[in-house]
């Protein structure tokens, strides 16, 4: 059995995050007469599971569900998030190597095309919330916006892709989020989803500019081109849908 403290220790977790599992019976451990708290392996086993969920953007509401289903389906959930894990751990390999010859080339050592330059940097994975945009958009629209794709999947990638590291990079050198230069960035975005996506109207765009910062996957996935890029492209993007309202 461990106290609070103990268990705190154990998993990296705060004492006042542990208090709050207990309050929205999340994990809710033992009591003692005297009123202290007591978790025992199974305790410390189901907090590592709220963890591993926690990590990979559920909510808390979200993993209440998870749990309370069987062990059997748990485990299957469980063997999908590993290989999810191992998509990011090898997505995280490519990304260092593209890192380390940027380095080398920095130093006049080798010369990248312009293709190595991004590799790992792959706003290709926008089509992984086809699910959500189905939701959003209805399934007629979205089926319409894959077939715009077919057989343009690497160019679009290459054009997203340039737009978001040009983001970045104005980021790297504090570009107001009004400058003309990020303006124009964000009208070519706007295009470029008109053109291999689908018909988006201003409001739509701004949505999509919203989501950027307030959806985990599509934040994580455009902070690859550095941190603080999705914040920085929804307020680009918030500027230019105001200015052409």
């Amino acid at each position: 059995m461990y106290l609070i403290k103990e268990a705190a220790q154990l998993s990296g977790v705060s004492v006042k995050t542990l208090h709050h599992y207990d309050k929205i019976g999340l994990l809710i451990p033992q009591k003692g007469d005297n009123g202290y708290r007591y978790y025992d392996e199974a305790d410390l086993e189901r907090l590592q599971v709220i963890l591993f969920y926690k990590y990979l953007g559920f909510s808390l509401a979200e993993i209440a569900e998870l749990l309370n289903e069987k062990k059997s389906d748990l485990l299957s959930h469980l063997s999908r998030q590993l290989n999810l894990l191992q998509k990011e751990k090898d997505h995280l390999e490519i990304l260092i190597d593209t890192l380390q010859k940027t380095i080398q080339a920095q130093k006049g050592n080798v010369t990248m095309t312009t293709k190595e330059k991004f590799t790992g940097f792959t706003y290709d994975n926008h089509t992984g919330y086809y699910d959500q945009a189905v939701q959003k958009y209805g399934k007629e629209v979205m089926d319409r916006a894959r077939q715009k794709q077919v057989g343009k999947e690497e160019e679009m990638m290459t054009a997203f892709n340039q737009v978001f590291a040009s983001f970045a990079q104005h980021l790297t050198d504090n570009m107001d989020v009004i400058d003309a230069v990020n303006q124009a960035l964000a009208d070519q975005l706007y295009h470029l989803i008109n053109e291999y996506a689908f018909d988006c109207s201003i409001e739509v765009f701004n949505y999509i500019g919203k989501s950027y910062a307030a959806n985990p996957d599509f934040k994580h996935n455009i902070d690859q081109f550095g941190t603080g890029v999705a914040d920085y492209a929804s307020h680009v993007i918030e500027a230019y849908v105001a200015s052409h309202r």
